[in-house]
């Protein structure tokens, strides 16, 4: 068996990241469009809590395939031997649990008034 150039991997990572990428937004298509039928007909059952929990699982995995996706299409833009172009780094995005925390404390607070 012939071994893998470093092109040649990265092209076959590329690939299968591709591959998965379609998979899990084909699942969360699916569980999109179940969750909506289940709020179409007023039905919040534990599947729909259950499918509801699963897709936002699935948006932070899929989040993940794409950074990696980008940083592997980066690599092969990248000739081999060859640095990357020495250009600063963007800040990350701000973590949005921040806002979640905050939203609760306000559905919270509605709750007591009731």
């Amino acid at each position: 068996m012939s071994e893998l150039t470093h092109e040649e991997a990265l092209r076959l990572a590329d690939a299968l990241m591709g591959q998965e990428l379609k998979e899990t937004d084909a699942r969360c298509s699916m569980l999109a469009k179940f969750i909506d039928d289940c709020d179409r007909a007023r039905s919040r059952t534990s599947a729909w809590s259950d499918a509801l929990r699963e897709l936002r699982a699935l948006h932070g995995y899929r989040s993940g395939l794409i950074r990696r996706r980008g940083l592997i299409q980066e690599a092969l833009e990248c000739p081999v031997g060859e640095s990357p172009a020495k250009v600063a780094l963007s800040p990350p995005p701000p973590i949005p649990t921040a806002r979640r925390t905050q939203q609760q404390v306000q559905v919270q607070a509605r709750r007591r008034r009731s």
